[in-house]
């Protein structure tokens, strides 16, 4: 059974009209208009639900109004007015979505109108956290849907809290920082090595690195580099930091990558840390990540140096979906 022909009572509240739902993809693009509708419908919700309902490479797509393996899905009411929005993806690993739903019409069939509209086999993430959450999965389970992959969100504080030690490195590494114009295609070839298996990481191409050096958070020296001494365009590993937005007090170990001919030296942890020292030094009193479940050596290393869980992102899909589908890069996910 596909998720377009679910089982159920009538999706729509008696005395609700259905809301229409209309497809933007390469034919139909995306207008500038209808983006930036998107763009507040999320930050809409976002500001009531405490969390962000579209992760960062969702928002950037639909400001870009990328269609290059993506698809968006527009919910409006009899007024024409935009009640909800869905995102789907593919490129490498399984097929995703997410969507938002205005909160004045929840609970009026916009959810399961958008859910119906996406592809068969579809994974949908939900980033809701607290209440928000639990309505989340109540709706999943209403659908059919089960909970296939969790991202775990970790923190610490900057200042206080158990130490981390200092970072150490062989002789044969020297360290700096990102330099436009010199490392990207370096950077994204490490990163490629790096998360050859990742499904969303791994495929980061270079419009998506320029999409995120265009953001105002992108700061050149938060990318760390590790380098050959002798040779310091050759990347070993990086970690690239993120402070969003700039000037608040939470920092973000956003990604960090080792080359997978030179694991097993301690440049994971190494560099690591030298992030941690980097955001230290801006004065910010946090720091967060996330990392995948499944992810259990990353997951022993954040925890070592005092990480601690913060709250848990879902992926759901039908029990019984086939993972042939593919899925695009969404927000980077460290470790």
């Amino acid at each position: 059974m596909t998720i377009a022909s679910l089982p159920g009572p009538l999706w729509w509240n008696r005395g609700m009209p259905r809301p229409t739902v209309a497809l933007r993809d390469a034919t139909t693009p995306l207008t500038a208009d209808e983006s930036s509708a998107v763009l507040a419908l999320a930050e809409e919700a976002a500001s009531v639900d405490g969390s962000q309902a579209l992760s960062e490479q969702f928002r950037l797509s639909a400001r870009s109004r990328e269609h290059d393996g993506v698809d968006h899905l527009l919910a409006t009411d009899a007024e024409g007015a935009l009640v909800g929005y869905a995102q789907s993806r593919t490129g490498e690993g399984p097929a995703s979505a997410e969507l938002v739903v205005s909160p004045a019409a929840r609970r009026s069939g916009v959810g399961t109108a958008l859910l119906a509209s996406l592809p068969d086999g579809i994974r949908v993430w939900s980033h809701a956290t607290g209440a928000a959450a639990d309505a989340a999965a109540a709706f999943a389970r209403a659908k059919g849907l089960v909970a296939v992959r969790s991202l775990h969100v970790m923190g610490r504080s900057l200042q206080e809290g158990p130490s981390w030690p200092a970072a150490s490195l062989d002789k044969r590494y020297a360290v700096r920082s990102f330099e436009p114009g010199r490392d990207e295609d370096a950077w994204l070839a490490l990163n490629a090595a790096a998360f050859a298996h990742h499904p969303e990481q791994g495929s980061l191409r270079r419009a998506d690195l320029d999409q995120r050096m265009a953001e105002p958070w992108w700061d050149p020296a938060g990318l760390i580099l590790v380098v050959e001494a002798d040779a310091p365009d050759v990347l070993a590993a990086s970690h690239w930091t993120k402070v969003d937005p700039p000037g608040g007090d939470v920092g973000e170990v956003y990604v960090v990558a080792v080359s997978p001919d030179r694991q097993g030296q301690g440049l994971g942890r190494a560099v690591t840390v030298l992030g941690l020292d980097h955001l230290r030094s801006l004065g910010l009193d946090r720091v967060v990540l996330y990392v995948d479940e499944d992810n259990v050596a990353a997951v022993r290393t954040y925890a070592a140096l005092g990480f601690v869980d913060v709250e848990v992102h879902r992926q759901y899909a039908r029990e019984d979906a086939p993972d042939t589908a593919s899925e695009a890069p969404v927000a980077p996910v460290p470790g």
